[in-house]
């Protein structure tokens, strides 16, 4: 230790490998610097030295460990902390850690200045007015002169109130953050600069501090009241003091503004919120493709508890059968796209999947980088269900493709008969003859027959809202009952259920039944409506077989169902136009009831194929990829 004829000694500890040249500020010091705790204890036990000065960047870093070697050799030896770029907590630390003296050198206008100041008020305090041992009688009698240097060195706010709650002292970092000069709180009531509710919120600390003994901090929250009379909330460190009798004698407080922070937790919260709430799934991976988190949406989604996707990779969940193949790979080619490119915009692409109860569902996925000073640190992912919009906007394009073809179709097929009537009209003026004016009759009919079946087809434009089971037997029978079949039969060789809207079910039955009966007579009827020519005939009307049945895949399962009759079948070149609008019959008709099929058929998403009937014979048409029930 020093004499009056020595020169002060001092050891300084850099495990916090902060590299500070401290020579410069100490000097007028024996300055001996070392970089671990075992040099520090030699150096304590080689030197005797007036005081220790360690560096230390966080709460719990290793100057702690200094701290300790130095109680453990002597409990009277000073210690100050200095830190490069210190914080409230660290402040906070350092009053919990029993140091003589904290230096914020971030904060101080004169760091060398600072940190000689601190050195040397921790030398005058002597190791006469070290406390003990921490635990010991002695500790706990802490006077307040004992914070003074750490307060004025301080870098960070601080502040010390007796036991009656007045201000003792407060540092210029404390004073700046309530906006008062130095000594105007002096001997004021802590509630100059603090509400009534943060008073008691320390108050309360206070008091769990003193029933455990004493020694310890306790941080918790309060609000600053400003000269400006502003509320600024805050993190208060806090340790009691004693007196040197041991009695409670006042508390110290290290301040940290928490505005920012409260912003920040204000905006996660809100983003949480979001995050839970939004309709869309998200999923936040690391850079290695593993789930960080996600939100409850993904397991409305995926069927799969929210826990069990967090910390899975992508290549598990596609061996799981979670992820799809395709959106996998489009994934990682966004993702790949998205880093040569080099942008902070998101990617996206569109992907089908189908949900855990069967349903396939159309999403857009958006795909946005996660990085890091430049480094890349995952992605975000968000999946929008656009199923609805997909099929809007499919069936806007239907319908616009429709219109057009409704004004192509309507522009040659109702010109025909309107001009059939026209010129019977002005042969009836001309001649007098009636008979003219059967032919101007058959006309009308014939227009309005069109302008039926334009409203029929119009009417197919809406796609299919709901869809529930239904029974085919008895929507095929319904069908059948609102067609003029004259003498045709219909056997139906299936009661099983199918997925569909029942009404258009029943227009599809409708369409494929009428086709199926008139094409059987087509040549012995005076009008002709939609029905295609299938073959020749003889004169006479035969009487034609339809069979509605089931239609199996390739293994053995129900995949839809067929209408199949005994006429004379379809002719080859008729068959790949025969869904087209227009298609005309026998009589040039306008051929839009098989039109209506297929657009009923595409409405449910369903296939139709054309195929010969039985043994050869007749017309079959299977419609395949329908949900079937078997009773």
């Amino acid at each position: 230790m020093t004499t009056d004829d020595t020169v002060p000694a001092v050891v300084t500890a850099d495990l916090a490998d902060a590299v500070l040249d401290l020579g410069t500020p100490l000097n007028g010091y024996e300055v001996e610097r070392v970089a671990t705790v075992s040099a520090l204890r030699r150096a304590i036990a080689d030197t005797a030295p007036d005081c220790i000065v360690v560096t230390g960047k966080s709460p719990d870093g290793s100057w702690r460990r200094c701290v300790d070697a130095v109680r453990a050799v002597d409990a009277t030896l000073p210690v100050v902390l200095v830190a490069p770029e210190g914080s409230e907590r660290l402040a906070a630390a350092a009053v919990e850690a029993d140091v003589a003296a904290y230096v914020n050198l971030a904060t101080a206008s004169n760091p060398s200045g600072r940190l000689a100041t601190a050195v040397e008020g921790a030398v005058k305090q002597g190791s006469s007015d070290r406390p003990a041992p921490r635990g010991s009688d002695a500790e706990r009698a802490r006077p307040t002169d004992y914070y003074r240097t750490l307060v004025e060195t301080a870098g960070d706010p601080m502040y010390v109130l007796d036991a009656d709650g007045n201000l003792q002292m407060y540092n210029e970092a404390m004073a700046e953050r309530v906006g008062y000069e130095d000594t105007d709180l002096v001997g004021e009531s802590v509630e100059r600069f603090t509400t009534a509710d943060s008073v008691a919120t320390a108050d309360a600390a206070i008091e769990r501090l003193l029933a455990n003994g004493g020694g310890t901090h306790e941080t918790v929250e309060i609000e600053l009241l400003t000269a400006a009379d502003e509320r600024v909330p805050c993190e208060v460190s806090l340790a009691p003091v004693r007196d040197d009798d041991g009695a409670f004698a006042g508390s110290v407080g290290v301040v940290r503004d928490i505005t920012d922070r409260r912003a920040r937790e204000r905006e996660l919260e809100r983003y949480k919120r979001i995050f839970e709430t939004v309709p869309d799934v998200i999923f936040v991976f690391d850079a290695d493709g593993v789930v960080e988190t996600t939100n409850e949406r993904a397991t409305d989604v995926f069927g799969i508890d929210r826990a069990e996707l967090i910390g899975r990779s992508y290549t598990d969940l596609l061996d799981a059968d979670v992820f799809g193949r395709e959106a996998v790979d489009r994934y990682l080619e966004t993702v790949a796209r998205l880093l040569d490119a080099d942008t902070d915009a998101p990617g996206r692409f569109e992907v089908t999947l189908t949900t855990p109860d069967g349903r396939e569902r159309t999403y857009e996925v958006h795909v946005t980088l996660r990085s890091v000073d430049g480094e890349f640190r995952g992605t975000v992912g968000v999946m929008r269900d656009i199923t609805e919009r997909t099929r809007r906007q499919a069936e806007l394009e239907r319908q616009n493709e429709r219109l057009e073809r409704f004004a192509s179709v309507v522009s040659h097929d109702l010109r025909n008969p309107l001009e059939v009537a026209r010129g019977r009209l002005e042969l009836a003026r001309e001649r007098g003859d009636d008979r003219h004016l059967e032919h101007v009759d058959s006309a009308i009919d014939r227009m309005e027959t069109i302008v039926d079946d334009l409203l029929a087809l119009a009417r197919q434009g809406t796609a299919v809202q709901d869809t529930k089971l239904v029974r085919l037997d008895r929507i095929a029978r319904s069908a059948w009952e609102v067609v003029d079949t004259g003498d045709a039969t219909l056997t139906v060789a299936t009661d099983c259920t199918v997925r569909a809207d029942g009404s258009r079910l029943q227009q599809l039955f409708e369409n494929c039944f009428r086709n199926a009966v008139e094409h059987g007579s087509t040549s012995n009827r005076t009008v002709s409506d939609d029905s295609v020519e299938h073959g020749g005939h003889d004169g006479s009307t035969p009487s034609v077989a339809v069979r509605v049945g089931l239609v199996l895949d390739d293994d053995g399962q129900p995949d839809g169902f067929y209408v199949e009759d005994d006429g004379p079948g379809i002719p080859a070149d008729q068959r790949d136009h025969l869904f087209e609008y227009g298609t005309a019959g026998s009589d040039g008709g306008m051929g839009l009831g098989l039109a209506i099929v297929k657009d009923i058929v595409d409405a449910h998403g369903w296939r139709i194929r054309v195929a010969d009937g039985a043994d050869g014979a007749g017309a079959r048409f299977e419609i395949t990829g329908v949900t079937v029930r078997e009773q």
